[in-house]
């Protein structure tokens, strides 16, 4: 159909330019780039600072997760003591940061009254019907709980029954 309006001699309809795209381009640049880049710039640079922030003496993690204390640093290798006598040598990069020295824990407070201990006391579990009934299940049979109680000489019918 536009062609036949064209080859009618009636003026095609204006194109519309892109100029409308370009702000909206402009301010998702904008956006990712105060949202996403330099904010991880940032990371990446304090991270550079804390890796190089370590001297001879000084306890760090590598980036495998082994903790060493720091024997001698020649320019882009560490030498790293794990142990008495354990060393080894990692890439200055691959010492991710310093461990920073924990304090000693510290007590709770102690209250000002002494706390006294309550003696426990043993109660028989018993119901308000009487002693409990407990079923034996490789005997088939049901007992009371002070028959369980009797000694190791005893059985569930009595003293030294044979069964």
């Amino acid at each position: 159909m536009m062609t036949a309006v064209y080859l009618l001699g009636a003026d095609p309809p204006p194109k519309s330019g892109g100029a409308g795209l370009l702000p909206i381009l402009v301010v998702i640049g904008a956006a990712f780039y105060f949202l996403i880049y330099r904010p991880q710039q940032k990371k990446q640079k304090a991270a550079r600072e804390a890796s190089n922030a370590f001297v001879v003496g000084d306890d760090v993690v590598t980036a495998g997760g082994i903790i060493g204390r720091v024997l001698e640093i020649e320019g882009d290798r560490v030498t790293l003591e794990t142990g008495i006598g354990n060393s080894f040598e990692v890439l200055r990069p691959y010492v991710l940061r310093k461990l920073e020295a924990t304090p000693p824990p510290t007590e709770p407070p102690v209250s000002e009254q002494p706390v006294t201990e309550q003696p426990v006391t043993e109660q028989p579990a018993t119901d308000a019907d009487g002693p409990s009934t407990v079923t034996d299940a490789s005997e088939g049979g049901s007992t009371t709980a002070d028959q369980d109680a009797s000694g190791p000489d005893e059985g569930p019918n009595g003293p030294n029954a044979a069964g």
